[in-house]
């Protein structure tokens, strides 16, 4: 029989909860650690929707991406996901910042679901969350995000499109912050999301972006997750319970 805790030492060992960024709450954030464990659910996002189909499964932990509990909480209404979790014993580990920094997690999925050779770490710190790496062959801006669009089923936006690229800097969810420190190491920047000042500052710098969806990006690496869980714990239960945030027409 496995406990929370047993579930929480494995993925701190292999996406150490020590390595999240200063402004993250990754961690076991809803209940019990030595509560006994028999079925897994593992989702990007705690939404309600996520809860409930944890619930039906009867699932004992639901292992997220997206902290259940980001801002402090004042008000726990009865039918918000913390409060249905904590109501139906339902542990909750998240692993946010730390998954998208560790070898194999996001970013490493997204890179290599890119087709990008010679990945590498950023940097340190919250650089450690980007991976950077060099396309086969020189392409275009625009035909690298025709990739990124296959690749991950998705509408892409992308900012100085006939620039050459062949250096890649990928980082899943809202990484367009990141420009200025991909300068000089990377051609183009893949990530989720991007401002409107993000696009010109990137045109400013000489600096390919293109977007394609922070759900996108990142949803990608939950099913790893779930089979590395699986893998290690493999007379457990589990399920993947997947919602796209947006529905694109056209």
């Amino acid at each position: 029989m496995a406990t929370v805790l047993d579930i929480y030492n494995f993925i701190d060992s292999i996406a150490p909860f020590s390595s999240q960024v200063e402004w993250d709450n990754s961690g076991l954030l809803i209940g019990d650690k030595n509560a006994d464990v028999k079925k897994i659910a593992v989702c990007l996002d705690a939404t309600s929707f996520a809860i409930d189909e944890a619930i039906k499964f009867g699932a004992d932990l639901i292992v997220t991406h997206h902290p259940i509990i980001w801002d402090p909480l004042k008000f726990v209404p009865s039918d918000t996901p913390v409060a249905k979790a904590i109501r139906n014993r339902l542990n909750v580990i998240s692993c946010h910042t730390n998954w998208d920094a560790a070898d194999g997690g996001v970013n490493c999925v997204l890179a290599t679901l890119l087709g990008l050779n010679e990945i590498e770490k950023m940097g340190e710190g919250e650089l450690s969350m980007l991976r950077v790496g060099t396309l086969p062959v020189t392409m275009t801006a625009k035909d690298l995000a025709g990739l990124v669009s296959d690749a991950l089923d998705t509408v892409v936006s992308v900012a100085l499109p006939e620039k050459e690229v062949k250096t890649v800097a990928v980082c899943g969810g809202a990484g367009a912050s990141f420009l200025p420190d991909i300068l000089g190491k990377a051609d183009v920047l893949v990530t989720g999301e991007a401002k409107h000042n993000q696009y010109l500052d990137a045109k400013e710098m000489g600096i390919s972006l293109i977007s394609a969806g922070h759900y996108e990006t990142e949803n990608i690496s939950m099913p790893v997750l779930l089979n590395l869980l699986k893998t290690e714990f493999s007379n457990l239960e589990f399920t993947f319970i997947e919602e796209p945030t947006v529905l694109y027409v056209g």
